[in-house]
């Protein structure tokens, strides 16, 4: 899965969202991005949500 297709769907599910925003709290997004599919490293991640957001 691609970043912008995750991102888009953090956007669009409240528990998605919950569970992203709990990743980022414990330092774990990149277990996030993995566990979702997404290949995406943690830092191109975050710096698309920046620019996204």
């Amino acid at each position: 899965m691609s970043m912008e297709e995750l991102f888009a769907q953090i956007k669009g599910n409240a528990d998605l969202a919950n569970e992203f925003e709990a990743a980022t709290d414990n330092g774990t997004i990149g277990a996030f991005l993995s566990a979702h599919g997404c290949s995406a490293s943690e830092a191109d991640f975050t710096s698309y949500i920046a620019d996204h957001s």
